[in-house]
Protein backbone atom coordinates (compact mmCIF):
# COMPACT_ATOMS: atom_id res chain seq x y z
CA UNK A 1 0.00 0.00 0.00
CA UNK A 2 0.99 3.60 -0.52
CA UNK A 3 1.44 5.86 2.54
CA UNK A 4 -2.06 7.21 1.88
CA UNK A 5 -3.40 3.63 1.91
CA UNK A 6 -1.61 2.53 5.08
CA UNK A 7 -4.00 1.04 7.63
CA UNK A 8 -2.69 3.70 10.03
CA UNK A 9 -4.63 6.23 7.99
CA UNK A 10 -7.91 4.38 8.49
CA UNK A 11 -7.30 4.05 12.24
CA UNK A 12 -6.17 7.64 12.60
CA UNK A 13 -2.76 6.57 13.91
CA UNK A 14 -1.15 9.52 12.13
CA UNK A 15 -3.29 12.13 13.88
CA UNK A 16 -2.50 14.38 16.82
CA UNK A 17 -5.12 12.52 18.86
CA UNK A 18 -3.18 9.28 18.41
CA UNK A 19 -0.02 10.98 19.62
CA UNK A 20 -1.86 12.20 22.69
CA UNK A 21 -3.07 8.65 23.38
CA UNK A 22 0.52 7.39 23.11
CA UNK A 23 1.74 10.00 25.58
CA UNK A 24 -1.04 9.10 28.02
CA UNK A 25 -0.28 5.39 27.65
CA UNK A 26 3.43 5.88 28.29
CA UNK A 27 2.56 7.97 31.34
CA UNK A 28 0.26 5.20 32.58
CA UNK A 29 2.86 2.44 32.31
CA UNK A 30 5.44 4.74 33.91
CA UNK A 31 3.16 5.28 36.90
CA UNK A 32 2.51 1.54 37.11
CA UNK A 33 6.23 0.77 36.95
CA UNK A 34 7.65 3.46 39.23
CA UNK A 35 4.73 3.47 41.62
CA UNK A 36 5.36 -0.12 42.64
CA UNK A 37 9.04 -0.30 43.52
CA UNK A 38 8.56 -1.97 46.91
CA UNK A 39 11.29 -4.56 47.39
CA UNK A 40 12.88 -3.97 43.97
CA UNK A 41 16.62 -4.64 44.15
CA UNK A 42 17.58 -2.23 41.35
CA UNK A 43 15.74 0.51 39.48
CA UNK A 44 17.66 0.67 36.20
CA UNK A 45 16.08 -2.52 34.73
CA UNK A 46 12.67 -0.95 35.41
CA UNK A 47 13.77 2.20 33.60
CA UNK A 48 15.07 0.13 30.67
CA UNK A 49 11.81 -1.84 30.46
CA UNK A 50 9.71 1.34 30.44
CA UNK A 51 11.95 2.80 27.74
CA UNK A 52 11.66 -0.36 25.62
CA UNK A 53 7.89 -0.54 25.76
CA UNK A 54 7.57 3.21 25.22
CA UNK A 55 9.73 2.94 22.10
CA UNK A 56 7.55 0.09 20.88
CA UNK A 57 4.35 2.09 21.33
CA UNK A 58 5.86 5.03 19.46
CA UNK A 59 7.06 2.74 16.67
CA UNK A 60 3.54 1.39 16.23
CA UNK A 61 2.23 4.74 15.03
CA UNK A 62 5.45 5.98 13.42
CA UNK A 63 6.78 2.99 11.47
CA UNK A 64 5.68 3.13 7.80
CA UNK A 65 4.62 0.16 5.73
CA UNK A 66 1.64 -2.13 5.62
CA UNK A 67 2.11 -4.78 6.82
CA UNK A 68 4.85 -3.79 9.25
CA UNK A 69 8.39 -4.30 7.92
CA UNK A 70 10.09 -7.49 9.10
CA UNK A 71 12.80 -5.66 11.02
CA UNK A 72 10.22 -3.59 12.90
CA UNK A 73 8.15 -6.70 13.55
CA UNK A 74 11.15 -8.54 14.99
CA UNK A 75 12.04 -5.60 17.24
CA UNK A 76 8.48 -5.15 18.51
CA UNK A 77 8.06 -8.89 19.12
CA UNK A 78 11.17 -8.97 21.31
CA UNK A 79 10.15 -6.04 23.51
CA UNK A 80 7.76 -8.00 25.74
CA UNK A 81 10.08 -10.92 26.55
CA UNK A 82 13.12 -8.66 27.07
CA UNK A 83 11.21 -6.22 29.29
CA UNK A 84 9.80 -9.13 31.31
CA UNK A 85 13.27 -10.59 31.93
CA UNK A 86 14.60 -7.18 33.01
CA UNK A 87 11.79 -6.56 35.48
CA UNK A 88 11.46 -10.09 36.90
CA UNK A 89 15.21 -10.12 37.52
CA UNK A 90 14.91 -7.38 40.19
CA UNK A 91 11.46 -8.10 41.66
CA UNK A 92 11.04 -9.37 45.23
CA UNK A 93 9.85 -12.93 45.86
CA UNK A 94 6.95 -13.05 46.14
CA UNK A 95 5.85 -9.87 44.35
CA UNK A 96 4.85 -7.12 46.75
CA UNK A 97 1.84 -6.43 44.52
CA UNK A 98 0.54 -8.03 41.31
CA UNK A 99 1.05 -4.66 39.59
CA UNK A 100 4.80 -5.26 39.72
CA UNK A 101 4.32 -7.74 36.89
CA UNK A 102 3.11 -4.96 34.61
CA UNK A 103 5.31 -5.81 31.64
CA UNK A 104 3.15 -8.54 30.10
CA UNK A 105 0.01 -6.37 30.07
CA UNK A 106 1.81 -3.33 28.70
CA UNK A 107 3.50 -5.42 26.01
CA UNK A 108 0.24 -7.08 24.99
CA UNK A 109 -1.06 -3.71 23.82
CA UNK A 110 1.84 -3.53 21.39
CA UNK A 111 1.17 -7.09 20.24
CA UNK A 112 -2.52 -6.36 19.62
CA UNK A 113 -1.74 -3.44 17.34
CA UNK A 114 0.88 -5.52 15.55
CA UNK A 115 -1.95 -7.86 14.55
CA UNK A 116 -3.98 -4.93 13.28
CA UNK A 117 -0.98 -3.80 11.25
CA UNK A 118 -0.74 -7.10 9.43
CA UNK A 119 1.56 -9.26 11.60
CA UNK A 120 -0.42 -12.02 13.31
CA UNK A 121 2.04 -14.84 14.05
CA UNK A 122 4.96 -12.94 15.71
CA UNK A 123 2.71 -11.43 18.42
CA UNK A 124 1.55 -14.89 19.47
CA UNK A 125 5.12 -16.17 19.58
CA UNK A 126 6.02 -13.17 21.74
CA UNK A 127 3.10 -13.90 24.09
CA UNK A 128 4.10 -17.57 24.39
CA UNK A 129 7.65 -16.42 25.21
CA UNK A 130 6.35 -14.18 28.01
CA UNK A 131 4.22 -17.05 29.36
CA UNK A 132 7.32 -19.24 29.45
CA UNK A 133 9.42 -16.50 31.08
CA UNK A 134 6.90 -15.79 33.82
CA UNK A 135 6.36 -19.52 34.37
CA UNK A 136 10.10 -20.16 34.61
CA UNK A 137 10.48 -17.27 37.05
CA UNK A 138 7.72 -18.75 39.20
CA UNK A 139 9.33 -22.19 39.23
CA UNK A 140 12.78 -20.73 39.95
CA UNK A 141 11.62 -18.53 42.83
CA UNK A 142 9.68 -21.22 44.65
CA UNK A 143 6.25 -20.32 43.34
CA UNK A 144 4.63 -22.49 40.69
CA UNK A 145 5.13 -22.44 36.95
CA UNK A 146 1.40 -22.64 36.31
CA UNK A 147 0.54 -19.93 38.83
CA UNK A 148 2.85 -17.30 37.32
CA UNK A 149 2.23 -18.37 33.73
CA UNK A 150 -1.52 -18.04 34.27
CA UNK A 151 -1.04 -14.32 34.96
CA UNK A 152 0.12 -13.93 31.37
CA UNK A 153 -2.23 -16.44 29.74
CA UNK A 154 -5.15 -14.09 30.33
CA UNK A 155 -3.52 -11.69 27.85
CA UNK A 156 -4.37 -14.20 25.13
CA UNK A 157 -7.96 -12.94 25.21
CA UNK A 158 -7.31 -9.38 23.95
CA UNK A 159 -4.69 -10.70 21.53
CA UNK A 160 -7.21 -13.20 20.14
CA UNK A 161 -9.74 -10.40 19.72
CA UNK A 162 -7.15 -8.27 17.92
CA UNK A 163 -6.28 -11.19 15.66
CA UNK A 164 -9.93 -11.74 14.73
CA UNK A 165 -10.39 -8.00 14.23
CA UNK A 166 -7.44 -7.91 11.85
CA UNK A 167 -9.15 -10.45 9.58
CA UNK A 168 -12.14 -8.12 9.39
CA UNK A 169 -10.50 -4.72 9.49
CA UNK A 170 -7.78 -5.20 6.91
CA UNK A 171 -10.06 -6.37 4.05
CA UNK A 172 -12.39 -3.53 4.96
CA UNK A 173 -9.49 -1.08 4.85
CA UNK A 174 -8.47 -2.41 1.45
CA UNK A 175 -12.03 -1.98 0.17
CA UNK A 176 -12.18 1.57 1.56
CA UNK A 177 -8.91 2.52 -0.09
CA UNK A 178 -10.03 0.94 -3.38
CA UNK A 179 -13.26 2.93 -3.31
CA UNK A 180 -11.35 6.08 -2.43
CA UNK A 181 -8.95 5.58 -5.33
CA UNK A 182 -11.84 4.87 -7.67
CA UNK A 183 -13.66 8.00 -6.49
CA UNK A 184 -10.55 10.14 -6.94
CA UNK A 185 -10.06 8.74 -10.44
CA UNK A 186 -13.70 9.43 -11.26
CA UNK A 187 -13.39 12.99 -9.98
CA UNK A 188 -10.27 13.49 -12.09
CA UNK A 189 -12.05 12.12 -15.17
CA UNK A 190 -15.06 14.35 -14.54
CA UNK A 191 -12.79 17.34 -14.04
CA UNK A 192 -10.93 16.58 -17.26
CA UNK A 193 -14.24 16.16 -19.10
CA UNK A 194 -15.53 19.44 -17.70
CA UNK A 195 -12.32 21.16 -18.74
CA UNK A 196 -12.61 19.70 -22.23
CA UNK A 197 -16.23 20.82 -22.52
CA UNK A 198 -15.29 24.30 -21.30
CA UNK A 199 -12.42 24.41 -23.79
CA UNK A 200 -14.69 23.36 -26.66
CA UNK A 201 -17.26 25.96 -25.62
CA UNK A 202 -14.59 28.65 -25.50
CA UNK A 203 -13.26 27.61 -28.91
CA UNK A 204 -16.76 27.64 -30.38
CA UNK A 205 -17.49 31.07 -28.95
CA UNK A 206 -14.13 32.33 -30.15
CA UNK A 207 -14.74 30.99 -33.64
CA UNK A 208 -18.18 32.56 -33.60
CA UNK A 209 -16.74 35.95 -32.64
CA UNK A 210 -14.04 35.79 -35.31
CA UNK A 211 -15.84 34.18 -38.23
CA UNK A 212 -19.49 35.20 -37.92
CA UNK A 213 -19.09 38.80 -39.16
CA UNK A 214 -17.21 37.69 -42.29
CA UNK A 215 -19.50 34.72 -42.91
CA UNK A 216 -22.50 37.01 -42.63
CA UNK A 217 -20.81 39.37 -45.05
CA UNK A 218 -20.02 36.55 -47.49
CA UNK A 219 -23.65 35.38 -47.35
CA UNK A 220 -24.85 38.76 -48.55
CA UNK A 221 -25.23 39.58 -52.22
CA UNK A 222 -22.69 42.39 -52.13
CA UNK A 223 -19.25 41.48 -53.55
CA UNK A 224 -16.34 41.53 -51.12
CA UNK A 225 -13.94 44.42 -51.19
CA UNK A 226 -10.19 43.92 -51.48
CA UNK A 227 -9.80 44.71 -47.80
CA UNK A 228 -12.45 42.15 -46.88
CA UNK A 229 -10.79 39.49 -49.02
CA UNK A 230 -7.52 40.14 -47.23
CA UNK A 231 -9.33 39.90 -43.90
CA UNK A 232 -10.74 36.53 -44.94
CA UNK A 233 -7.29 35.25 -45.86
CA UNK A 234 -5.83 36.48 -42.58
CA UNK A 235 -8.65 34.90 -40.59
CA UNK A 236 -8.21 31.60 -42.41
CA UNK A 237 -4.48 31.66 -41.66
CA UNK A 238 -5.14 32.49 -38.01
CA UNK A 239 -7.62 29.63 -37.62
CA UNK A 240 -5.17 27.29 -39.34
CA UNK A 241 -2.44 28.30 -36.88
CA UNK A 242 -4.80 27.66 -34.00
CA UNK A 243 -5.54 24.14 -35.24
CA UNK A 244 -2.03 23.17 -36.36
CA UNK A 245 -0.03 24.88 -33.60
CA UNK A 246 -2.21 25.20 -30.47
CA UNK A 247 0.83 25.58 -28.18
CA UNK A 248 1.74 28.78 -30.03
CA UNK A 249 -1.77 30.20 -30.12
CA UNK A 250 -1.36 33.03 -27.60
CA UNK A 251 -2.28 36.70 -27.95
CA UNK A 252 1.41 37.62 -28.26
CA UNK A 253 2.16 35.18 -31.10
CA UNK A 254 -1.23 35.66 -32.80
CA UNK A 255 -0.75 39.43 -32.95
CA UNK A 256 2.80 39.10 -34.28
CA UNK A 257 1.72 36.57 -36.93
CA UNK A 258 -1.19 38.78 -38.03
CA UNK A 259 1.01 41.84 -38.57
CA UNK A 260 3.70 39.75 -40.28
CA UNK A 261 1.15 38.43 -42.78
CA UNK A 262 -0.14 41.95 -43.37
CA UNK A 263 3.43 42.86 -44.34
CA UNK A 264 3.43 40.00 -46.85
CA UNK A 265 5.42 37.48 -44.81
CA UNK A 266 4.48 33.84 -45.33
CA UNK A 267 3.94 32.32 -41.87
CA UNK A 268 3.67 28.57 -41.30
CA UNK A 269 3.44 27.09 -37.80
CA UNK A 270 3.25 23.39 -36.91
CA UNK A 271 3.01 21.87 -33.44
CA UNK A 272 4.07 18.23 -32.96
CA UNK A 273 3.58 18.28 -29.17
CA UNK A 274 7.06 18.98 -27.87
CA UNK A 275 5.86 21.74 -25.54
CA UNK A 276 3.05 19.72 -23.94
CA UNK A 277 5.25 18.51 -21.09
CA UNK A 278 8.02 21.11 -21.28
CA UNK A 279 8.96 23.41 -18.43
CA UNK A 280 6.77 26.55 -18.38
CA UNK A 281 9.84 28.78 -18.64
CA UNK A 282 10.89 26.96 -21.82
CA UNK A 283 7.37 27.30 -23.25
CA UNK A 284 7.42 31.04 -22.54
CA UNK A 285 10.89 31.31 -24.08
CA UNK A 286 9.75 29.59 -27.29
CA UNK A 287 6.67 31.78 -27.61
CA UNK A 288 8.67 34.92 -26.94
CA UNK A 289 11.30 33.99 -29.53
CA UNK A 290 8.66 33.16 -32.16
CA UNK A 291 6.89 36.47 -31.53
CA UNK A 292 10.19 38.36 -31.77
CA UNK A 293 11.07 36.73 -35.10
CA UNK A 294 7.61 37.41 -36.53
CA UNK A 295 7.71 41.02 -35.38
CA UNK A 296 11.08 41.64 -37.04
CA UNK A 297 10.23 39.85 -40.30
CA UNK A 298 9.54 42.27 -43.17
CA UNK A 299 9.41 39.85 -46.10
CA UNK A 300 10.06 36.26 -47.12
CA UNK A 301 8.84 33.40 -44.94
CA UNK A 302 8.90 32.29 -41.31
CA UNK A 303 8.39 28.60 -40.63
CA UNK A 304 7.99 27.47 -37.02
CA UNK A 305 7.89 23.87 -35.90
CA UNK A 306 7.45 22.48 -32.41
CA UNK A 307 9.22 19.12 -32.54
CA UNK A 308 7.84 15.85 -31.08
CA UNK A 309 8.42 15.09 -27.38
CA UNK A 310 11.72 13.53 -26.36
CA UNK A 311 13.94 15.56 -28.69
CA UNK A 312 16.89 17.64 -27.49
CA UNK A 313 15.51 20.51 -29.57
CA UNK A 314 11.93 21.48 -28.74
CA UNK A 315 11.41 24.17 -31.37
CA UNK A 316 12.90 25.22 -34.68
CA UNK A 317 12.31 28.61 -36.35
CA UNK A 318 13.43 28.95 -39.99
CA UNK A 319 13.57 32.48 -41.39
CA UNK A 320 13.90 32.97 -45.13
CA UNK A 321 14.39 36.53 -46.40
CA UNK A 322 17.53 38.19 -47.77
CA UNK A 323 19.51 35.81 -45.53
CA UNK A 324 18.27 32.36 -44.52
CA UNK A 325 18.84 31.36 -40.91
CA UNK A 326 17.57 28.85 -38.40
CA UNK A 327 16.96 29.32 -34.69
CA UNK A 328 16.82 26.17 -32.57
CA UNK A 329 15.63 26.15 -28.95
CA UNK A 330 16.60 23.20 -26.77
CA UNK A 331 14.85 21.67 -23.76
CA UNK A 332 16.61 24.16 -21.46
CA UNK A 333 15.38 27.18 -23.41
CA UNK A 334 18.80 27.93 -24.93
CA UNK A 335 18.81 29.41 -28.45
CA UNK A 336 21.19 28.25 -31.18
CA UNK A 337 21.53 30.27 -34.39
CA UNK A 338 22.70 28.77 -37.68
CA UNK A 339 22.69 29.83 -41.30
Amino acid sequence: MTPEQDVRTLLGMHTQAAKVVVVVYIAAISVSAFGNLHGVSSVWPIVAAVALISAGVIALIAAPGDPLPRSTTLALSSIGPVASVLVLWVLPVPMATPLQGWTHGASTTVLCFMCVRGRRVPPWLSLFAMIAIYGAWGAWTGSTFVGEAAKVVIDATPLAMATILSFTLRPTAKAVFTLRTRSERQIEEQSALASAVAERTEQRNRLDRLARPLLTRIASDVPLTVHERISCELLEAHLRDHLRAPALSTPLVDEAALHARRRGVEVIMIDDGGLDEADPTVVDRVRSQVATVLTSAESGAVRVRILPPGRETVASVYVEDSLSRRISIDANGVDTFST
